[in-house]
């Protein structure tokens, strides 16, 4: 399967190139590009946070990494903002979408 090579791709290079402190995360192929897109996570103590994005063509070649710099950027600002976890069934997950604007829903 395409998309789990590349997800090793883009592990393997976050690994050797940034460290342990960000991971390879989900994966989706993007048509208008004819790149793999890997998102970049970081597990914190608030929960795993998207800090950047990573493009790599069919031959596995990486066309694109958000520059360290500001992947910590990124992730010193989402830790700043408040943030609060919700249980719930997943049934009531489309009324909160219709009723709370701004709201992201994990899950």
């Amino acid at each position: 399967m395409k998309s789990i090579e590349m997800y090793e791709t883009a592990q393997e290079f976050l690994i050797e190139n940034i460290g342990n402190q960000v991971s390879a995360g989900d994966v989706y192929y993007d048509n208008s590009t004819k790149t793999w897109n890997v998102k970049i996570i970081s597990k914190t103590p608030h929960g795993i946070l998207i800090v950047g994005e990573m493009h790599i063509d069919d031959e596995k070649t990486i066309v694109y990494v958000t520059p360290g710099e500001q992947m910590l950027k990124i992730l010193r600002s989402k830790l700043k903002e408040e943030r609060i976890l919700i249980d719930m069934p997943a049934d009531a997950l489309a009324r909160i979408k219709e009723t709370v604007p701004d709201v992201t829903v994990y899950g």
